[in-house]
């Protein structure tokens, strides 16, 4: 999790590593590229990517389904242990993509990953990231998992929304919050593209999703939150994620 100034230097809870943009765990380019155009392909258009609003969840599915998309992601290597967040956005019969951080990667580090509620823990076998965006993907070998796919530009004006937390030696927990406004008004340094959203944020957190309480739609990812304002999370947003993975696949 990194706190930030609200001109933006950052501190890290778990080291960064030193490749530039997209990296890889073990699977050969073409794999790597074959999971990118699978991410792309659910990751749909805006227009297209919220359901319905005749067809909208309740608030109580909606937390349902993000209970059960987060993921608790411990960053294994040999002297040290650390923890982050994240979210299954894709899977399919025998793998899926959980998303978090790229502040969170370690060269040489195992990534275990467990599910809200569940003993049942895999290791990454691959990964993608975007240090540019603060984005990485993992991806794991385990099928059929409930997935956030849905996304939406961050609301203008004030929202409901879930995310998950995660404090310092307890579980991750589910989160309501009333987000009276964005602070666009609001720069990072280090992370040009994330906005301020009054949320209350942790070491650990890092990678989460927040997803809109109205339609069930993911509008970003918490990254980090402002020094000298702690109460202003730093999240990037949905679009961005969606901009970087449509950039990637027409390299």
């Amino acid at each position: 999790m990194f706190p930030m100034t609200l001109s933006s230097d950052v501190y890290p809870s778990a080291r960064s590593g030193h490749a530039r943009d997209m990296a890889r765990l073990s699977a050969p380019r073409v794999a790597a590229f074959v999971y990118l155009l699978a991410l792309v392909a659910v990751w749909s258009t805006p227009a297209a990517a919220a359901p319905p609003r005749t067809l909208a969840p309740t608030a109580d599915q909606i937390r349902h389904i993000v209970s059960h998309a987060a993921v608790r992601i411990e960053v294994e290597d040999a002297d040290t242990r650390s923890v982050c967040t994240g979210w299954i956005g894709w899977s399919e019969d025998t793998r899926s993509a959980a998303y978090t951080a790229a502040h969170c990667f370690r060269a040489g580090a195992r990534y275990r990953l467990t599910v809200i509620g569940s003993d049942d823990a895999v290791y990454a076998t691959n990964l993608t990231r975007w240090e540019s965006l603060d984005l990485m993907v993992l991806w794991f070998p385990r099928g059929g998992l409930p997935a956030l796919r849905f996304w939406k530009p961050v609301p203008a004006g004030a929202f409901h929304a879930v995310y998950v937390l995660s404090e310092r030696g307890a579980a991750l927990r589910l989160v309501d919050v009333a987000v009276p406004r964005v602070h666009w008004e609001i720069r990072f340094h280090t992370h040009p593209v994330a906005v301020a959203i009054p949320l209350l944020s942790a070491p650990g957190t890092s990678g989460a999703p927040l997803v809109d309480l109205a339609d069930g739609a993911l509008v970003g990812m918490i990254v980090g939150f402002a020094v000298d304002r702690p109460a202003l999370a730093a999240v990037v947003p949905a679009q961005s994620i969606y901009d970087a993975l449509t950039a990637a696949a027409h390299r």
